[in-house]
């Protein structure tokens, strides 16, 4: 079966839905391409990671809850990669794991609900953290999926265009037997839990149809023997 076939026979969720979805505090699955993980993520946004939401990723999803966070907010917060050299396939972008000080083991629900709370108070600092942890924080690349088409990128992208903090929490989705759930695993998962269906390709589409990625930076004039010359220099996300 083609890749175009694959998408008449199953329905994914308009990128819109799952936006509203997720202001809502409810969980969606974001589905990468098949020549990258194939694999879906539960995402949620991290200021609606409430003690249920955690749970039902760790006792439905069984994947490992992490959090997703912008570059400038794991420089504030004196988050360094959890390695010198980065040799995961996709360079998964690991800080080290941390726990909020206030909590005792760090591992429950609740108190992974806590730290992750605290990864996006403005009010935080770097030493309110114990290092290591049990919450995963994973830096972003900056421009989102339009640079890297990852479920990290993604859901920095979606908490934005939520108008949230830039922060979500994700969990793989595995099977009870272990394996990973692809995606007919993926939409029975969803109509079970009447959870919104998306996939990272509709989201670059959205973001270069909705979005202006050119930005005019700079402008230079310069005297030339023809006149003025007007030099302008744009970027391109």
């Amino acid at each position: 079966m083609t890749e175009s076939n694959k998408e008449e026979v199953i329905k994914f969720s308009p990128i819109e839905e799952a936006i509203y979805d997720l202001m809502l505090g409810k969980i969606i699955i974001v589905v990468d391409d098949e020549d990258r993980e194939n694999e879906g993520d539960l995402i949620a946004l991290a200021d609606k990671a409430t003690p249920e939401v955690i749970n039902f990723m760790i006792r439905e999803a069984r994947g490992l809850v992490c959090t997703p966070i912008t570059e400038e907010r794991a420089r504030e917060l004196n988050l360094r990669p959890m390695v010198e050299k980065n040799t995961d396939f996709h360079g998964t972008a690991f800080t080290v794991s941390v726990d909020h000080a206030s909590t005792t083991t760090g591992i429950s629900a609740h108190e992974r609900s806590r730290t992750i709370k605290a990864l996006i108070d403005p009010e935080a600092q770097a030493n309110d953290f114990r290092r290591p942890g049990h919450v995963f924080p994973l830096i972003a690349k900056k421009g989102g999926v339009l640079r890297r088409a990852g479920h990290t990128e993604a859901a920095v992208d979606l908490a934005r265009m939520c108008g949230s903090s830039p922060a979500a929490v994700i969990c793989e989705i595995i099977k009870e037997d272990g394996s990973m759930a692809r995606v007919p695993d993926l939409v029975k998962f969803s109509l079970k839990h009447n959870l919104k269906l998306i996939t990272i390709k509709d989201l670059i589409r959205y973001r270069n149809e909705k979005e202006n990625l050119i930005k005019r930076e700079v402008e230079i004039k310069l005297p030339t023997d023809a006149g003025i010359f007007k030099a302008i220099a744009y970027t391109n996300e």
